[in-house]
């Protein structure tokens, strides 16, 4: 992570403490607010929740292709089988947060988003998200679970619902 805000130390620690928490993820957080704002939404997730377990990047991308939208967690399913063998599920989930609509929300706002999306992979979204209202239901209930519930409020109250 490079950054003009701050010094590399920072950036790099800020890195090795994301990895400490989801050590199958890859990062790709190039500010500094939304690599803290993750730290912070990763470490509040209770101890006894399962690790994701899949390999999962996380980015941020300026702007997405659905209106609106200011996370998007999606799930690409990889090598299902291995020399005939069928070897089980294997997949990677991607998780793009959209800085354009990001930087309009204040932090708590911006932490709802990120534990919202964290949900989807704990709960190993498969689907596109547009195709189901109820996942989106789940992940917020699990993030409120995760004690995330002042967050959720404060990104409902700073935009409005998505029609689904």
């Amino acid at each position: 992570m490079n950054c003009q805000e701050c010094g590399e130390s920072e950036h790099e620690r800020i890195a090795e403490d994301l990895a400490s928490l989801v050590p199958s993820a890859n990062f790709s957080l190039g500010r500094l607010r939304y690599s803290r704002l993750l730290f912070h939404a990763l470490s509040r997730i209770p101890g006894a929740a399962a690790p994701i377990r899949l390999e999962t990047q996380i980015r941020l991308r300026r702007r997405g292709t659905l209106p609106g939208v200011v996370g998007l967690t999606t799930f690409t399913l990889k090598g299902y089988q291995s020399k005939g063998r069928r070897t089980g599920p294997s997949g990677q989930h991607i998780i793009t947060f959209y800085t354009d609509l990001l930087s309009k929300l204040s932090n708590d706002a911006v932490t709802a988003v990120m534990a919202h999306e964290l949900a989807h992979a704990w709960l190993n979204e498969h689907i596109r998200p547009e195709a189901s209202r109820m996942r989106e239901e789940d992940a917020d209930m699990l993030a409120e679970m995760w004690g995330f519930g002042p967050e959720l409020d404060a990104l409902a109250s700073e935009t409005e619902p998505i029609n689904a």
